[in-house]
């Protein structure tokens, strides 16, 4: 097995490894998406509109996935149909509605916190993975998702303070 050397392009992927790695990102983001969607909806619903958006996008993303994938004959290695991801240990433990400010800012928080894992992960798929129709791809993605934390941090910014500490 060859060595794997950081900083370089040379570890090439089967092409559909990564694929199917960014088809089932971009789905859980989707899904997590649209949750806070519907968390936010009751008290602050610019802020539900914003993540309503930031899901679509996703989906978007999704679809150019899947147009690749066609295109590159590989349309077998990604899910059907709708997938339902498990929940994460500890959902059951959150919030649905966001009830006041404190947690609204915590939230997206957190938010923000994902959507720039989300965008990192972009880049090392781009940076490690060698297929040149989906890093040209991932390329559109990663400026999308310096939109969207750029989008997540105004809003925190602009509509919550940070909560006071006891």
């Amino acid at each position: 097995m060859p060595a794997i050397t950081l900083g370089t392009r040379a570890r090439p992927c089967p092409a559909d490894e990564p694929l199917l790695l960014a088809h089932e990102h971009e789905s859980r983001e989707m899904e997590r998406y649209r949750g806070l969607a519907l968390s936010f909806l009751p008290t602050q619903p610019h802020v539900s509109r914003l993540m309503a958006a930031l899901g679509i996008e996703c989906e978007q993303r999704i679809a150019a996935l899947e147009a690749l994938a066609e295109q590159l004959e590989l349309r077998q290695y990604l899910p059907t149909g709708p997938s339902r991801h498990p929940t994460l240990p500890g959902a059951s433990q959150l919030h649905l509605f966001i009830t006041d400010d404190a947690m609204a800012f915590l939230t997206l928080s957190h938010a923000l916190a994902v959507a720039d894992f989300s965008r990192r992960f972009s880049e090392l798929m781009v940076r490690y993975c060698q297929l040149p129709a989906l890093d040209d791809l991932l390329a559109q993605f990663i400026e999308r998702k310096r939109t969207a934390c750029h989008l997540l941090e105004e809003a925190q910014a602009g509509a919550y303070a940070a909560p006071a500490r006891a």
